[in-house]
């Protein structure tokens, strides 16, 4: 293996980490919870973990810590904040201000007060274009998908 291979190994080593720090959002956490899955079922092997979960895009993997993680935070959120939570999960697109609250059964009062708390724990994310959209977290959006339906 000469220099230039060597060079070449280590930029694919480098855009695999860039590609996992990207798809895990740059969150310390999730970062460091995925890193430990790979280092004990992948051998560190970051390229390897992303070839496995590429069909055709990167899916991200949520650890059995992530979901740990993500069951104590739902259940500590209040049934106004798990209702709009289970409402977004249902949408691929952010969604319009105005629909989500036409969809909601919940009072003014409560559907500002949820939304406000769900973004100061950033579990939901406000898109302002002409209108203003929100969202979902993509990592706490495929927990709830899978795991908090009826």
């Amino acid at each position: 293996m000469g220099l230039k291979d060597s060079d070449n190994s280590l930029t694919n080593h480098e855009e695999s980490w860039f590609n996992l720090i990207k798809l895990y959002e740059g969150n310390f956490n999730y970062l460091k919870s995925i890193s430990l899955l790979i280092s004990k079922n992948y051998d560190g092997k970051v390229s390897d973990f992303l070839t496995e979960n590429s069909n055709p895009v990167i899916l991200p993997v949520i650890t059995t810590q992530m979901q740990s993680h993500f069951r104590e935070i739902f259940n500590h959120l209040s049934p106004r904040e798990q209702e709009i939570v289970l409402q977004l999960s249902q949408f691929e697109q952010p969604i319009l201000r105005e629909d989500l609250r036409q969809i909601l059964n919940l009072s003014s009062v409560d559907f500002n007060n949820g939304l406000q708390s769900l973004q100061q724990r950033y579990l939901v994310t406000k898109i302002k274009e002409d209108k203003i959209f929100f969202k979902l977290a993509p990592f706490f959006n495929e927990y709830v998908k899978k795991y908090c339906k009826d």
